[in-house]
């Protein structure tokens, strides 16, 4: 599952109705996880997240926050969604 931002529920659910701003702009799932507090979103193996810029990609259970600041002049990173692990 790819999201801007977050994905706003603990469990995944396909063509579930989600709040938009909640999609594009949350970043309270990531500040937890960096204060050690991560949980798998059920549902669903891998969540992709962007948004919140890092200097390398993040991996919180089965969360990947792969924002590392492109925009102001930092790298682009892209991962492969099929085949591969990703680790």
């Amino acid at each position: 599952v790819i999201c801007h931002a977050d994905y706003p529920h603990n469990e995944y659910e396909f063509d579930k109705p989600v709040p938009k701003d909640m999609v594009i702009w949350n970043r309270e799932r990531v500040s937890d996880a960096q204060d050690g507090i991560a949980s798998p979103i059920d549902g669903a193996d891998l969540f992709i997240f962007g948004h919140t810029p890092a200097r390398q990609p993040l991996k919180y259970a089965n969360q990947m926050y792969i924002d590392t600041g492109a925009v102001f002049c930092g790298n682009l990173t892209l991962v492969q969604v099929q085949g591969g692990d990703h680790e």
